[in-house]
């Protein structure tokens, strides 16, 4: 009988000890920090990802019109005027942002120099098209006589000090986020350690689990909000660094990111209910 007594009694004390678990929290905010870089990881700092997201149809628009903008530029340096007639076509227009996504995103140490990036987008634009219109083609010919300047037209034109600048950026961003994501690593395993030392594993499963649903919860939310912006709100006023351009092409990796965070609460959902009884 007292056996019996002071099982009873551990029992209900265990069964306060974990119904005072406090882990979802900490948990919440280092599982959303810690998706949440890896997903950038994978899409805005992943140059493959970014060079096949700018090929997709809606996204080809925009980029053709962000590429023509600089354009424009060029042909008011070297022709003196320009209009909307002074257009690359799409296909050049993808390969010249193909090569600023190559220097801007790719995995390098600190950039120094933006002349072989300003040389290739040369070489790009002087190839001949069947489209080209008469005012593409003068613009061309007048850039050629340029010879050695015209690097630095074109550099200029593109903006490419910025684009300096954004590479050595993204180097340092991607290195941060590294580190940080090897912390939030080790700071998930310290709480999986503590708290299924101290507790059953019951009560650990369903405090974990509702931390992982706020996180998926907090997912949906910020990066759903982000994805409406370019739709409540017009980016193309936004010239500074290209970024309502860049708006515009992130709201689709952001509603991507939403899916994620249906995903996670989902499966995290499931053993939450199933610890709950």
């Amino acid at each position: 009988m007292t056996r019996t007594s002071a099982k009873r009694k551990r029992g209900e004390e265990e069964e306060i000890f974990d119904n005072a678990l406090e882990y979802k929290r900490p948990m919440a905010f280092v599982a959303f920090l810690l998706v949440s870089l890896l997903l950038v990881m994978g899409t805005f700092l992943n140059p493959s990802f970014m060079k096949q997201t700018i090929k997709t149809e809606s996204n080809t628009v925009i980029i053709s019109k962000q590429i023509n903008s600089h354009f424009n530029r060029l042909t008011t340096i070297v022709n003196g005027n320009s209009d909307d007639e002074n257009l690359l076509s799409d296909e050049q227009a993808l390969e010249v942002a193909d090569l600023i996504i190559d220097y801007k995103y790719g995995f390098h140490l600190i950039q120094t120099s933006d002349t072989a990036l300003a040389n290739q987008i040369k070489q790009v634009i002087l190839k001949s098209e069947k489209t080209d219109s008469s005012q593409v083609a003068t613009v061309r010919k007048k850039l050629k006589k340029q010879k050695t300047s015209a690097t630095y037209i074109v550099a200029n034109a593109f903006d490419l000090a910025t684009v300096l600048l954004e590479a050595n950026l993204v180097t340092i961003i991607r290195l941060v986020a590294v580190i940080v994501i090897i912390l939030c690593i080790v700071a998930i395993v310290s709480i999986f350690k503590e708290a299924f030392k101290s507790h059953t594993k019951r009560a650990v499963i369903h405090d974990l689990t509702a931390g992982l649903m706020w996180t998926a919860f907090w997912l949906m939310l910020i990066y759903g909000l982000m994805a409406l912006v370019p739709i409540f709100f017009d980016t193309s006023g936004i010239t500074a660094l290209d970024l309502g351009y860049w708006l515009e092409i992130a709201s689709g990796v952001f509603l991507n990111y939403v899916i994620v965070g249906a995903a996670l609460y989902v499966i995290s959902a499931i053993p939450w209910q199933v610890t709950s009884n």
